[in-house]
């Protein structure tokens, strides 16, 4: 089985892209993994243009130099498609065949793709409603409504739809924060979409702290009942008695032993139910980084 190990533009935001880029590179494959780049779709337009023309496998976390969020709940598919049309040019242009994003936001307005005012654009677009308390995570009991249900049955039909259009690509629906009006959030609503998913970690942690599941079941039960294509790992620093505040939550941090996600353990259920693609979405991510991911495969069973 090849392992994939890529680094996710969320690594570049600081230093010398190219030194990093070629510095984990030669790490990774010295170890006779496969390396590559997931461009995030925080991703500039100059940063696309350098990194465009490196030797290198790209995956897409779309939507990429995109005005607007893809929104498999809204109710309008031809909106959905034009979404999707500026990360399917880039997939053509970088022979990319793989693509992942978040899906499922409870509304019907458009979602401005600001990663940098990602708490602002959700409250601009979402129901205050969804809130629990003053916090940006969504109420848990908005997860067993009808209105949740049907939703879900429209996310569920137009995965199914976007992919029938675009049959030569492996297109991923990843877990999501659970933040207000952020449908994908527990191991039962990743199974009910029946499509490739793009796991990622940190998420599910802090899902599995709102929503009260055991994470490590969790993640081990998505490996196992889900078409897992890859996964986004970091460490979510966030402590299980999160008290919902920022900037706990989802904080892309570099891999550490130092909090209550295990690291060890995240990656021993990965290595033992075959994953084979990892991307390090990791907010100024480097060799460390690198480093520790390699070792700590190696050495768990």
């Amino acid at each position: 089985m090849s392992i994939k190990i890529e680094l996710s533009t969320m690594c570049f935001y600081h230093g010398d892209m190219l030194a990093k880029v070629k510095l984990c590179k030669d790490l990774i494959e010295s170890y006779g993994f496969e390396f590559g780049i997931q461009l995030h779709n925080s991703v500039t337009e100059d940063l696309y243009n350098k990194l465009k023309g490196l030797d290198t496998k790209f995956t897409i976390h779309a939507p990429v130099l995109s005005e607007y969020f893809i929104n498999l709940a809204n109710n309008d598919f031809d909106a959905i498609l034009s979404g999707f049309q500026n990360s399917a040019y880039v997939m053509q242009s970088l022979k990319s065949k793989i693509a992942l994003f978040h899906g499922f936001f409870m509304t019907q307005k458009p979602i401005k793709n600001d990663p940098a005012n990602y708490g602002k654009v959700l409250r601009d677009a979402i129901d205050n409603k969804y809130r629990l308390n003053d916090t940006r995570v969504m109420d848990p009991k908005y997860l067993e409504t009808e209105e949740f249900r049907r939703y879900q049955d429209v996310v569920k039909m137009n995965m199914k739809r976007l992919r029938e259009k675009y049959p030569s690509y492996t297109l991923c629906m990843e877990n999501d924060f659970p933040g207000i009006g952020n449908g994908n959030q527990t191991p039962a609503h990743l199974i009910y979409l029946d499509c490739p998913i793009w796991l990622d970690t940190g998420h599910l942690w802090a899902s599995a702290i709102l929503n009260k599941f055991d994470f490590y079941t969790a993640l081990d039960m998505v490996c196992k009942r889900c078409q897992v294509i890859g996964v986004h790992l970091n460490t979510n620093r966030t402590p299980v008695n999160w008290n919902l505040k920022s900037p706990d939550g989802d904080t892309h941090s570099h891999f550490s032993r130092g909090y209550d996600m295990d690291m060890d353990k995240v990656i021993g259920i990965l290595k033992l139910n075959n994953i084979s693609r990892f991307t390090i979405e990791v907010v100024d991510g480097d060799v460390e980084d690198v480093t520790f991911l390699i070792e700590t495969y190696k050495s768990v069973t």
